[in-house]
């Protein structure tokens, strides 16, 4: 099913392990230099979009939901470049395998960005 021959393509963006020299233990490092896996072929649904304003601040925050292969390496916290913006990835990523043959027709998981 996937990749999709209409689809379109995104970067998934993940920080580096890092070494942090107090504990010794691997941790989440910054996103100076992170690891980049272009996805092809995914389908993105717009799902909603919210304007908040007060008196000091503006924002508007879109969320879209991508459709991708089940074996993709996506994670929570990562971000998804995809048409023209940079977009972080809310939540778990989503599959629903068939219970009787074990066959998934894919993943399901949110982005969002704020701008504002």
């Amino acid at each position: 099913m996937f990749p999709l021959p209409d689809g379109e393509t995104v970067v998934r963006v993940r920080r580096r392990l890092v070494l942090d020299p107090y504990s010794n233990e691997q941790t989440l490092g910054d996103w100076s230099d992170p690891d980049r896996l272009t996805v092809e072929g995914v389908a993105i649904a717009a799902s909603s979009t919210v304007e908040a304003v007060n008196d000091s601040r503006s924002q508007v925050i879109t969320q879209m939901s991508i459709y991708c292969g089940p074996d993709e390496d996506i994670r929570a916290h990562d971000r998804i470049e995809a048409r023209s913006g940079l977009w972080e990835v809310q939540g778990d990523i989503l599959t629903s395998p068939n219970p009787f043959t074990g066959w998934s027709p894919g993943s399901e998981f949110a982005i969002r960005k704020v701008d504002g």
